[in-house]
């Protein structure tokens, strides 16, 4: 890169810290994916406490309405959710991109630029990541799940066959507490 073309020092470092917290997470959300343990949902969740979020004040009216977009490329594009890119994970390039928000490639670049500098959007070789999807499309179906399985463990007639996948931490913590319970009063 050629002198003049240089970003800005705190320009950089707020990339160069941006990288470090969210490479990490992309990484991880990728293995999820290639094991098959990524689930897309098909519909995203915008909650009303956006309409006083920071995207009000730091973007115009035609970006919030692409960055909108975004997320809901960020759940239909590429197979890990949060992520858009290609099925192989490469990033799409921004021209396609802005064809399929219908909107200029110039508008598309500015939403991208601003969100980058609110760390709302991380762009690395893998594509562009909505840093903060999950919470986005966080629902009270999400909240209720440990409640539910736990529920489902302690209605059980047989407990011992939750003793492989999702369920074998809270199995094995009941197993414990109840050996505990039995060593301590009652032999």
């Amino acid at each position: 890169m050629d002198e003049n073309n240089r970003w800005p020092p705190d320009i950089v470092s707020h990339l160069e810290r941006a990288a470090l917290k969210w490479e990490p997470i992309i990484q991880e959300k990728i293995r999820e994916a290639k094991s098959r343990a990524a689930k897309k949902r098909g519909w995203v969740v915008l909650r009303k406490s956006w309409l006083t979020s920071s995207i009000n004040y730091r973007m115009v009216l035609s970006e919030i309405a692409i960055y909108s977009k975004l997320i809901v490329m960020a759940d239909e594009f590429g197979p890990v959710p949060g992520l858009i890119s290609d099925n192989d994970f490469r990033a799409m390039p921004y021209d396609y991109l802005a064809h399929q928000a219908y909107c200029p490639i110039e508008l598309l670049k500015s939403t991208i630029q601003k969100s980058i500098e609110d760390d709302s959007i991380y762009v690395n070789g893998n594509g562009i990541f909505v840093t903060h999807f999950d919470e986005y499309q966080f629902t009270e179906y999400d909240r209720q799940k440990p409640y539910r399985e736990k529920q489902k463990i302690l209605q059980s007639p047989n407990p011992e066959k939750f003793n492989h996948g999702r369920l074998q931490k809270i199995v094995r913590q009941r197993t414990k507490q109840a050996v505990l319970e039995g060593d301590n009063g009652e032999e």
